[in-house]
Order: C-alpha cells, then sequence, then structure tokens
C-alpha cells in the first residue's frame, strides 16, 4: 500500500481497470453486497420472530430520520473521492475535514430535535433512540472518506471483507439483545456495533492519517459538488422515506410495521443492485473519457438490468403471497401480502435509476440530481398523503408505483439525458422487450398452481432468451462460470 503523506504521492488504483479487473470487482462488489443484504433480511426475519409489529413501527420512525441524516454522508465525501480521485491529498484532507464537520453538525441537530420529534410521534424512547443514532452518524461520516478511497481504488473485495464482518456482528449484537428483552433498543445496539467495527477496519485499510485541513483553493470544488450530492440527498430523502412518514403519522405504528416490512422485502434486491450499480458503476464510468462510450455504457447497463433483473422480480411476485407470508413470519404478518405488487414496481425502477444517477455523479453533475428530486418531492408527499386517505397502506403503496415508479423514473432520465446530450428514447429502448414479455408470462401464468408457476415462468422466460437474446443468454452462461470459477480458487486458496 503506497503512502500519501506527501502531495505529489499516488494511490490510484492498484490494479489496471481491465474487463477482467472489472469483472473481479463486480463479482466482489456484488457478493458483498447480496451477503450483507442476506444478513440484514435474516436479521430482520428473526426479529419479526422475537418482536411485535407495533415494536417494528416505533423503529420505523426512528430509521425515518436516520436514512435522512445518513444519505448526506452516502453521496457526498466518498463520491467526491471517486470523482476526483486520490492524488492529491489537497482534496482528501479538504473533503475529510468538511465531511467531518458536516456529520457533527448533522448529529448536534438530531440530538436537539428528538424530543420534538418523539412528541410529535407521540413516542417518548425517540428521544434517547435518535440520540443513539446521532453517535452512529458521525462513525458513518468518518468512514465514508476511507470507502471513497478504497472505491476509487477499486478495492472491492477489501471493502466486502470488512463490511461483510461489520454485518455479522450487527446480526449477532441485535439477536442478543432482543432475546434479552430490549425490544427495539436492540437495533440500535446492533447499529452501534456495526459502525464502530466498520470504521475501525476501513481505517486499517486505507492505512492514511487524514488532517483537518482545508486548503483555500479546492474549498469551493469540494463544496459545490457536496451542495449538489446534499440536494440530491434530501430530495431523494423525501422521495423515499416520506411513504413511512406519511403511514406512520396518518395510519398508526402498526400500519407503519406492516408497510415497513413490506418495504424492506421489495427493497432488498433493489439495494444490493443499486449499491453494486453505484460502487462499479461510477467508478467505471469515470475512468472512461469518451462521451459516446459512456453512452453506450450505460444503454448497456439499462439493457442488462431489464434483461437480468425484471424475471427475478416476477418471481418474487408469483412466489411470494399470503401463505408464504405466514409461513416465514407468521400469521399476524399477512396484510403485508397485497402490499408487494405495488411496491415491486418502486423496486424495479429504483435499479434503473440508480445507473443515471451514478452517471451524472461521474460525469461532475451532481446538482442535476438534486434539481430531479427537489421537484419530485412535494409531488410525492401530497400524492402518499392522498393515497393514505383513500385506500390506506394499499393506497400509499399505489401512490409509491405511480409517482416513483413510473413518472420519477422518466422525468430523471429525461432531465438527466438533455443535461448530457443524449437520446433518452435510444439508452432506454433495449429494456422494453423484457419488461414486456415479462408482464406477458406473469399475466398468463397467474392461474397456475403456485408451486408450478415460478417453475414455468423460469423455464419460458429462459427458452425466450435462448431464441430471441442469444447474446445475453451466452453472457449469463460466462457470468456463472467466471463467478463459479473465482469461489473454487478461493476455495483451493
Amino acid at each position: 500500500m503506497k503512502s500519501i503523506d506527501d502531495e505529489s504521492s499516488d494511490i490510484s488504483p492498484t490494479e489496471p481497470t481491465s474487463k477482467n479487473s472489472l469483472l473481479k470487482n463486480g463479482f466482489w462488489a456484488t457478493y458483498g453486497a447480496f451477503a450483507t443484504r442476506f444478513l440484514a433480511l435474516a436479521n430482520n426475519l428473526l426479529l419479526a420472530r422475537l418482536l411485535l409489529p407495533s415494536e417494528f413501527g416505533v423503529i420505523g420512525v426512528a430509521y425515518i430520520f436516520w436514512s435522512f441524516v445518513n444519505l448526506f454522508a452516502q453521496d457526498t465525501a466518498a463520491s467526491f473521492i471517486v470523482y476526483k480521485g486520490t492524488k492529491d491529498k489537497r482534496y482528501l484532507n479538504t473533503t475529510y475535514t468538511i465531511s467531518i464537520g458536516i456529520g457533527l453538525v448533522l448529529a448536534l441537530a438530531l440530538i436537539a430535535t428528538s424530543p420534538l420529534i418523539a412528541k410529535f410521534f407521540g413516542i417518548p424512547d425517540l428521544t434517547w433512540l435518535l440520540t443513539g443514532f446521532a453517535f452512529n452518524l458521525v462513525l458513518s461520516f468518518y468512514q465514508s472518506v476511507y470507502v471513497g478511497v478504497l472505491r476509487s481504488q477499486m478495492r472491492f473485495q477489501s471493502l466486502t471483507n470488512l463490511t461483510l464482518v461489520a454485518s455479522m456482528a450487527r446480526v449477532f449484537s441485535t439477536v442478543v439483545s432482543a432475546m434479552l428483552g430490549l425490544s427495539y433498543w436492540s437495533f440500535l445496539i446492533g447499529d452501534m456495533v456495526s459502525w464502530v467495527i466498520a470504521s475501525i477496519l476501513a481505517r486499517r485499510e486505507v492505512k492514511y492519517n487524514f488532517q483537518l485541513q482545508i486548503d483555500k483553493e479546492v474549498c469551493s470544488e469540494v463544496l459545490s459538488y457536496s451542495l449538489g450530492g446534499t440536494g440530491y440527498s434530501l430530495g431523494y430523502y423525501v422521495n423515499a422515506n416520506s411513504d413511512n412518514f406519511v403511514v406512520g403519522k396518518l395510519l398508526g405504528t402498526t400500519s407503519l410495521g406492516y408497510y415497513n416490512l413490506a418495504y424492506q422485502l421489495t427493497m432488498a434486491l433493489p439495494v444490493i443492485l443499486s449499491q453494486v450499480v453505484n460502487q462499479i458503476g461510477m467508478s467505471a464510468f469515470t475512468l472512461m473519457t469518451d462521451d459516446k462510450q459512456q453512452e453506450n455504457a450505460l444503454k448497456n447497463v439499462i439493457e442488462q438490468i431489464a434483461v437480468f433483473i425484471t424475471p427475478i422480480y416476477a418471481l418474487f411476485f408469483l412466489i411470494i403471497d399470503k401463505q408464504a407470508i405466514s409461513l416465514i413470519f407468521g400469521e399476524k404478518w399477512t396484510p403485508v401480502a397485497a402490499l408487494i405488487p405495488w411496491l415491486l414496481v418502486f423496486a424495479y425502477f429504483r435499479v434503473v435509476n440508480s445507473a443515471i444517477s451514478s452517471m451524472l455523479q461521474a460525469k461532475g453533475r451532481p446538482g442535476v440530481n438534486a434539481k430531479v428530486n427537489l421537484i419530485i418531492a412535494p409531488v410525492a408527499v401530497i400524492g402518499f398523503v392522498i393515497g393514505a386517505i383513500q385506500g390506506k397502506i394499499i393506497g400509499v403503496s399505489i401512490s409509491v408505483a405511480i409517482i416513483l415508479g413510473i413518472g420519477w423514473t422518466f422525468y430523471w432520465w429525461w432531465v438527466g439525458c438533455k443535461a448530457l446530450g443524449w437520446s433518452m428514447i435510444k439508452i432506454l429502448q433495449p429494456s422494453f422487450l423484457p419488461i414486456l414479455l415479462t408482464v406477458i408470462l406473469m399475466i398468463c401464468f397467474s392461474y397456475l398452481p403456485i408451486i408450478i408457476k415460478p417453475i414455468i415462468f423460469a423455464i419460458t422466460y429462459l427458452i425466450f432468451m435462448r431464441r430471441f437474446q442469444p447474446t445475453y443468454f451466452r453472457k449469463i452462461q460466462n457470468f456463472a462460470d467466471k463467478g463459479f470459477l473465482i469461489i473454487r480458487r478461493k476455495i483451493n486458496l
């Protein structure tokens, strides 16, 4: 590992960004995201057995505000370091200092407003829950700088390993706390353990002592990018979390418990895939110097999302019904099944939108992301309120599908492609056929018995792929073969 103690030092990616290198990094990013999300899902499954829906609702309210403040960490320091690179220590130290400063300010603001939030929702314990999350927030900002360096270096294997260790510690501490009767406090304890371990491990991997210094020559550039990321974070938070806020306030914590579980189930895969697209996509897009090459790369990403991801969502829809929910989580959770179809619409487009978001950040245009999200935010809030009044939690989920699933997506791509001078139709057109095929197959097979329905769908889809999309069918085979080869090599080591 090279030192960056002097200004001319270079900690560029430690391996060449060849096709094989991108495939290897893509595997590790995907593996890490899947494993981390699986642990989170297993954690929630166990806690669903140990806690009541109302207790899930309380922590759901706390996570609304945690998600808001934490988004500022995710879309500022790490993204700027990937965009700008790691050659100049002035940018590194300035980014680090600004990141820590923002983290402390937001943490103090969260602590100061926690009594008001607790009073607003009528949940006294929210004061101390949010105070605990404020401590985690500072660690999140601290860690994000080191994560940005690792992503810039394309060291996704190291990033995956430290994330998995922290995630396993989170599951263990959360479940043990819940078994000891600590109710929703177990979530806070588990998160705190995870952030402490992740911060320590990230610091050890990067092996660089950041300095609390602000360089006047680069400060404005860092702040400008951070401001765009902040606007994007604010708008994205409202769009992605105001539905939970509306359900919690208008319909109560029990309804929020149902909605929160449905949201976590349907968003498990898109969170994983969005993370992979953001990590690998932005790093790869940044390394491309040709505008046409970037446009073609974005088109290929969208087509692959449609070909590979659409049928997975369809299988989820065909398998997870009331009976499956009752079997896995218990009969008390069956109302969740009615929310899943609508939330899956948003789940798909959430991954699609991560591609244009990553490209705009890689092109140094986070302000475009901010513009789109801030404009859609008030429309989304109004839609969720109307949905809650007219149709309870099902009405909210329908509003999510229409506003965030369809409306938000096309507006984002229209504005983003216009800013970059690209054709939106040209980029999105290849994704229409797989989506249309999936919808037709779902309608045709919806009346089959639940046991054979997903099997018939999967076989039919693969037959279609081999007949009409042979290139992608071979890519699936090659990706699977190379993935198994990497795993075998690691096992043999």
